[in-house]
């Protein structure tokens, strides 16, 4: 231990790259052998897991792959146990070009290494840097009881030996500073592992990592959880709408195939959008409040910088968490209305505004359109694409959104037909919605006087807000690293309007 202010305590060693949580077990494994039965890929298996270990294993999880960023409600709940001195933090990552300053004697020899909040700064910086230097660095973030120290620190002295640097995070007088250090390499690590002990087993925590210890795999699976691509939905998916895909509604041309009875109406979201350019990272800026989307020229290969159109931070982080669920859950579903207007929404969007205006949406296709023979409205989207502004020059960036609103009924066989859809775009520059046309078996239904157009522009925040979520989900299917204020972004408070059992 070199060192303890701002309520840290640093083990700072310079040192080689190294890659993945494989070649680190095998470094660790060479430099000690005797810890070599000690480490595990998964710590889940069943049988490291059955039972308790009389000796600290450090493994990682199946059920947290690599890229799989903790979010706001897991930083927050690690914050929380580390702000109690209940778990530290190891940080394992490749050569950093910025050193302590020193304090020497007179002989030269080192006394003191000074660690603020500046040379921390930029040691993170680093941490998250996506050029190209840096782009295939593993970031890999150790969880820990204290009373698991000494492996911690001997895992720490091996992996500067084996060529990373090593930081060392313990809370010292509840420092808030060193939470939110601790915090931004949390929210940020490529690899999340953990160390397996009676200790840590012990704790009474909400931690995910911590949670997850003493688990065991579910047969012929390699997760803990009854639907492993759907881990975090084992106590939510009771409150979220039904699983349901837009698709299988088909469209003019293809018949649906899906029972009316399952179909959840509502709102359906679904695209992932299209861009102008190949994105290679998102950077989100929360003085300013917006995003940039960084990336490369398709044909010149040039280097790409774009700002994304301002917008409510507090929404923005609603639909990105509602982009996650939706991949996560395998779901376009985003809110329904029964007959009896009790509501079903996406655990994303609960209490919060962009929640609440999903709702208020939901009901304007039946007050303008009530006279339809039909028991189900559902609005999706069909196409969405980002490109750059008109304007000479511009580096900002705007979309367009293709909805329909479609209004069903069951045939014979219940499936659910789609009787009438009427078709829109959305221009982000304008805020403003165009009526395209209508298909459908009963579009002769569709009486002149029908305010279609208001129609639409009641549902231009809707269409705002589905641009957002093919963005957002377009960049998490691609894996487009999201690191630079990913930390401030997650930390976004989204709370809104209540969201009520039933709706009016």
């Amino acid at each position: 231990m070199r060192c303890a202010t701002l309520g840290l305590l640093f083990f700072c060693f310079p040192v080689n790259a190294q890659d993945a949580v494989e070649e680190l077990f095998h470094a660790i494994g060479e430099g000690r052998p005797a810890l070599e039965d000690r480490l595990a890929l998964n710590l889940n298996d069943r049988k490291l897991a059955s039972g308790s270990s009389d000796l600290p294993r450090l493994g990682g999880f199946a059920d947290l792959p690599p890229g799989l960023y903790p979010d706001s409600a897991e930083i927050e709940a690690w914050e929380t146990a580390f702000r109690a001195g209940e778990i530290g933090g190891l940080v394992l990552h490749s050569d950093s070009r910025f050193h302590p300053p020193e304090i020497r004697d007179e002989e030269g020899e080192i006394v003191e290494i000074i660690l603020d909040h500046r040379f921390v700064r930029h040691y993170f910086g680093e941490w998250i840097d996506t050029t190209e230097r840096h782009r295939l660095r593993d970031r890999i973030f150790i969880t820990f009881s204290p009373q698991n120290g000494t492996l911690v620190n001997l895992i720490g002295q091996v992996a500067n030996s084996a060529g990373y640097d090593t930081v060392f995070f313990v809370n010292a007088d509840n420092n808030p500073l060193a939470t939110i250090f601790a915090g931004q390499f949390y929210a940020t690590a490529q690899y999340r592992l953990a160390i397996d002990s009676r200790a840590a087993r012990r704790l009474r925590t909400d931690v995910t990592e911590m949670e997850l210890l003493g688990e065991r795999i579910r047969r012929d699976s390699d997760s803990v959880y009854r639907d492993p691509p759907n881990r975090d939905d084992r106590s939510l998916s009771r409150n979220e709408p039904r699983i349901f895909r837009k698709l299988t509604l088909g469209d003019e041309f293809n018949q649906p195939t899906i029972e009316e009875i399952v179909v959840p109406g509502g709102i359906a979201l679904g695209e992932s959008a299209g861009i102008d350019f190949s994105p290679v990272e998102l950077v989100f800026d929360l003085d300013a409040a917006f995003f940039s989307l960084h990336g490369l020229d398709p044909d010149t290969g040039e280097a790409v910088v774009r700002q994304l159109p301002e917008d409510d931070p507090a929404v923005l982080k609603s639909l990105f968490d509602l982009a996650g669920r939706s991949i996560r859950t395998r779901s376009d579903a985003v809110v329904d209305l029964d007959a009896d207007r009790r509501v079903s929404m996406s655990s994303a969007l609960n209490d919060t505004d962009a929640g609440y205006a999903f709702l208020a949406a939901d009901i304007l296709p039946f007050e303008h359109l009530d006279y339809l023979p039909v028991t189900k409205s559902v609005i999706i989207d069909t196409d969405v694409f980002w490109r750059r502004s008109g304007a000479e020059n511009s580096l900002l960036q705007e979309y367009e959104t293709d909805f329909e609103v479609r209004f069903l009924s069951a045939d014979r066989m219940r499936i659910a037909q789609t009787r009438l859809a009427l078709e829109y775009e959305y221009d982000s520059v304008g805020a403003t919605v165009r009526y395209g046309g209508n298909w459908g078996r009963d579009s002769s239904r569709l009486r002149e006087s029908t305010d279609v157009d208001g129609l639409g522009a009641g549902l231009a925040e809707l269409a705002r807000y589905a641009g957002w979520v093919a963005l957002f989900r377009r960049l998490e299917q691609d894996s487009v690293p999201f690191l630079k204020g990913r930390y401030q972004f997650m930390k976004i408070d989204k709370a809104g309007r209540q969201t009520p059992r039933r709706f009016r």
